[in-house]
């Protein structure tokens, strides 16, 4: 059985890349090269709360597999630390070993 960490990471994985594609689509369509509206990456599957994100802010954080924007408060104190606090979003970093394995092995820009 997937414990709790992997399940997480899988989660915030999948938001990590359907964020990837909503960047994608808006560049496609130059929708905006300053702000991005993203899905909260908290691993919650059923969470759904967006986010606005400058692209850079975006940017920066995708070079770091380990690294996820989130609501304020969406946090697993247990499996990640928050590193920045933005307003309307922050950035966590997975510091549990088996969630940080699966989203390195997941990150689509690896």
């Amino acid at each position: 059985m997937e414990d709790r960490a992997e399940r997480i990471g899988r989660n915030e994985a999948l938001f990590r890349e359907v964020n990837e594609n909503i960047e994608r689509i808006s560049a496609t369509l130059e929708v905006s090269d300053e702000r991005l509206k993203i899905l909260c990456e908290c691993g919650v599957p059923t969470c759904l709360e967006q986010l606005d994100v400058p692209v850079a802010d975006y940017e920066r954080v995708r070079a770091a597999a380990t690294l996820f924007p989130i609501k304020p408060g969406h946090e697993h104190a247990d499996l990640e630390e928050v590193v920045e606090e933005h307003d309307g979003y922050h950035v966590v970093r997975k510091r549990d070993d088996d969630a940080v394995r699966v989203v390195r092995d997941l990150d689509p820009r690896s």
